[in-house]
C-alpha cells in the first residue's frame, strides 16, 4: 500500500493512556512515522478522512478455536485468520482442543508449522494441561513451553482435580505464563444430566452452579499455591464476576476474559431471526441480570479480557436439530460489543480489553505480539475502525468456514477499515476503494 495519511482520527491507545480526539496519522513502508494535531501532505501520500474514524491499537483475542489440523471442514487456518483480521485482530490464541489435542511435542510443532505457513496474523498457540485433555497425565510443560507453547488450559474440558490444577500452577509460576481454566466442574454436570455417559463437553444441561463452583476451586487452587498464572475463561455468571472482583481486592493476580455473546445475548429469545434459536454455546448464555453483571465487571476492570471463544461449525445436516455448541465470533467481536447500551460512552475500556487486557493475560509469554501501541518510528500494529458504520455479516462479508453466528443478516455497527499486524496490511475494508473522503 502506498503512504497514507489518515487525517483527523481519534487515537485510542491504552498502552500509553492516550485519547486524543483528532489527530492525523502517517504510515510509510508499515511503519507509523509521526503522530500529530496536524501533518502536511507531500507528494505521493493518499490523504484519507474518515469522519468519526478510530484508530487503536490492533487488537488480540485470547480465545479461538482454529480445527485445523483435525476437523478442516469446520474451519481452516487461513479462513480463521483472515476473519480475525476483518474483525480488528493483529493475533489471535489458539486453544488446544484440536484432534488430536496439542498435548506433546510432536504434536505442538506440527501445529506452529501450520499457522506460520497459513496463518493471515500471528498465532500464539496454547498446548493441553494433560494429555488428551482427560484431566489426568500432566504434560511435559516444560518442553512445550520451550517449543513454543505459549501457556496452557484444557479448554472445553475442565477434568483436573484441585490438586492438580494447583500443582500445574505451581509447575508454570517459574514460567511466567497462563493456564486459562475453562470453568465448569465436571461432577456438577455430571449430576445436572443424570450421569450421561461420553464427552461432557456435548452434555446439554449445563447450570450456572458447574461454572461458579469451578471458579471458587481455581481460585482457592491460586490461593494455595501463590500463584499468579491462572486466568478464567469465558466467564458467564454475575456470582463469577464477583469472585474474580473479591479475589482482586484480596490482591491475586489472576484474570478473566468474557465473550462478546455472553455479553450481548441472554436467551435465545433475544436471537434476530428464528433460525438462531438452533444455535447453541457452551457455556450457556445466561439470564439478563448476569450479562448486567458481566458488563459492569467488564467496565471496572473486574473482568480484564474480551475474547471471542471463535468456535466454528458446519451446518446442522437436518435444519430441525441443533448445531454443535459454539459460535463463530472473531469478525464480529467488536460489533457485537457495540451493541451494548454505554458501549460507545466507555470505547476506551473496550478497546482496552481488545488490547492491554489480553496482553496482560499472557503475561510473560507475549514474545512476538507489539505491546507498544501506535507510536512513531515502530511497526504499524493498529486497527482502524468507524464505530458507528454499520456491515451485515453475510455470504459475501464473512470470512469464516463457520456461520454459525446469532447474529447472520443483523446489521452491525463497528466497521473496521483496516487492521495492520507488524507492519504488514492484513485486512483493507472494500469501502476504501470510493466512499471515502481523499484529498
Amino acid at each position: 500500500m502506498r503512504d497514507l495519511l489518515l487525517r483527523g482520527v481519534r487515537l485510542i491507545d491504552p498502552f500509553q493512556g492516550l485519547d486524543l480526539p483528532s489527530c492525523d496519522l502517517l504510515l510509510s513502508g508499515g511503519t507509523v512515522v509521526k503522530v500529530a494535531p496536524q501533518i502536511g501532505a507531500e507528494r505521493g501520500v493518499v490523504v484519507i478522512r474518515k469522519e468519526g474514524s478510530v484508530v487503536v491499537p490492533a487488537f488480540l483475542d485470547l480465545h479461538c478455536h482454529l480445527r485445523e489440523p483435525g476437523q478442516p471442514w469446520k474451519e481452516r487456518v487461513a479462513n480463521a485468520t483472515a476473519a480475525a483480521a476483518a474483525g480488528g485482530f493483529g493475533a489471535i490464541c489458539a486453544m488446544a482442543n484440536l484432534h488430536p489435542a496439542v498435548d506433546t511435542v510432536p504434536r505442538l510443532r506440527q501445529v506452529l508449522s501450520k499457522n506460520r505457513s497459513l496463518g493471515r496474523i500471528p498465532i500464539l498457540q496454547f498446548a493441553a494441561c494433560t494429555a488428551g485433555l482427560q484431566g489426568q497425565d500432566p504434560v511435559e510443560l516444560d518442553e512445550l513451553l520451550r517449543a513454543g507453547a505459549v501457556g496452557l488450559s484444557d479448554d472445553g474440558r475442565n477434568a483436573m482435580s484441585g490438586e492438580l490444577l494447583a500443582t500445574m500452577l505451581a509447575r508454570l509460576d517459574p514460567h511466567g505464563v497462563p493456564l486459562g481454566v475453562h470453568p465448569e466442574d465436571e461432577r456438577v454436570l455430571a449430576m445436572a444430566n443424570e450421569w450421561a455417559s461420553g464427552d461432557p463437553a456435548a452434555w446439554m444441561t449445563r447450570p450456572p452452579q458447574a461454572e461458579e463452583t469451578a471458579v471458587e476451586d481455581a481460585l482457592e487452587a491460586a490461593r494455595r499455591t501463590g500463584s499468579g498464572n491462572l486466568h478464567l475463561q469465558h466467564l458467564t455468571t454475575a456470582r463469577s464476576a464477583e469472585l474474580v472482583r473479591q479475589a482482586k481486592a484480596e490482591g491475586m493476580p489472576v484474570t478473566a476474559e468474557v465473550t462478546p455473546h455472553h455479553l450481548a445475548l441472554d436467551s435465545f429469545l433475544d436471537a434476530p431471526e428464528p433460525g438462531a434459536l438452533a444455535l447453541t454455546c457452551n457455556p450457556p448464555l445466561r439470564t439478563r441480570a448476569d450479562r448486567q453483571a458481566l458488563w459492569e465487571a467488564l467496565l471496572d476492570g473486574t473482568i480484564d479480557a474480551i475474547a471471542s471463544d471463535h468456535a466454528p461449525h458446519e451446518a446442522a445436516t437436518d435444519p430441525g436439530q441443533p448445531t454443535a455448541a459454539g459460535f463463530s465470533g472473531v469478525q464480529a467481536a467488536l460489533s457485537v460489543v457495540l451493541t451494548l447500551p454505554g458501549a460507545m460512552a466507555n470505547l476506551p475500556r473496550v478497546v482496552a480489553a481488545l488490547t492491554t487486557g489480553p496482553r496482560a493475560a499472557l503475561r510473560r509469554s507475549s514474545a512476538g505480539v507489539p505491546g507498544h501501541g501506535v507510536v512513531e518510528g515502530m511497526a504499524a500494529h493498529l486497527t482502524w475502525i468507524d464505530p458507528l458504520a454499520r456491515w451485515t455479516p453475510d455470504g459475501d462479508s464473512w470470512l469464516s468456514g463457520g456461520a454459525n453466528t446469532p447474529f447472520w443478516h443483523q446489521e452491525l455497527p463497528g466497521q473496521v477499515l483496516a487492521t495492520f499486524s507488524r507492519g504488514r496490511t492484513v485486512f483493507l475494508n472494500h469501502v476504501l476503494d470510493g466512499s471515502l473522503e481523499v484529498d
